[in-house]
C-alpha cells in the first residue's frame, strides 16, 4: 500500500511541475501574462488614447535621443496648501545639481481637469489622460479599490 501511495504522490508532483512549465511556456509564447488583470479592471479609453495629442506632447518634451520624464498627477498633487506635491517635485529639479534643465523634458500626465489646468498654468508639458467611469480627482486611500484602479490606469498608460 505504501508503494502505491508513493507512486501516486510522484504522479501528482510530476503533474504539478508539468503544469507550471506549461503555463510559463504558454506565457512566453503568447507574450501575454497568464493572469491578465487588465480585463478585471477594465478602465476604458486605454486603447483609445488619441495618438496625435500624446505624440505632440511626447515630442515637445523629449530630448534629442527621445528621452522623456513622465509623472502622473491628480488634484491631490496640485491642490491644497502651498507648497503642493507638484511644487515639491519641481523644486527637486530646481535644487538639484545640473537637473533644472530636465524640467523641459518632463511630461505631466494629468488625470483630471484641476491637475491639467495647474500644469498648463506652470508652463509645463502636459497631457490630459481621459478616463471614463473612474474618478481620479481626490486623494485615494492606499490599497482601496479606487487606489488600485488609479494605479492600473497609470500602469496601462505607461505600458503603451
Amino acid at each position: 500500500m505504501s508503494q502505491a501511495k508513493t507512486h501516486f504522490e510522484f504522479v501528482v508532483y510530476l503533474l504539478v511541475i508539468v503544469s507550471i512549465v506549461y503555463i510559463f511556456t504558454l506565457d512566453i509564447i503568447k507574450n501575454q501574462p497568464f493572469f491578465n488583470l487588465h480585463d478585471h479592471f477594465y478602465l476604458s479609453k486605454t486603447n483609445n488614447v488619441t495618438g496625435d495629442e500624446l505624440d505632440q506632447a511626447l515630442a515637445a518634451a523629449s530630448t534629442s535621443d527621445r528621452t522623456v520624464i513622465i509623472a502622473v498627477a491628480n488634484k491631490a498633487y496640485v491642490d491644497g496648501g502651498k507648497p503642493t506635491m507638484l511644487d515639491l517635485f519641481l523644486e527637486g529639479f530646481r535644487a538639484g545639481e545640473g537637473t533644472e534643465g530636465l524640467i523641459n523634458h518632463l511630461l505631466i500626465v494629468a488625470v483630471d481637469r484641476t491637475s491639467y489646468d495647474r500644469c498648463r498654468f506652470l508652463g509645463l508639458h502636459c497631457y490630459k489622460l481621459e478616463t471614463d467611469g473612474v474618478d481620479f480627482v481626490g486623494e485615494k486611500v492606499y490599497m482601496s479599490e479606487d487606489f488600485i484602479k488609479m494605479m492600473w490606469r497609470r500602469t496601462l498608460f505607461l505600458r503603451m
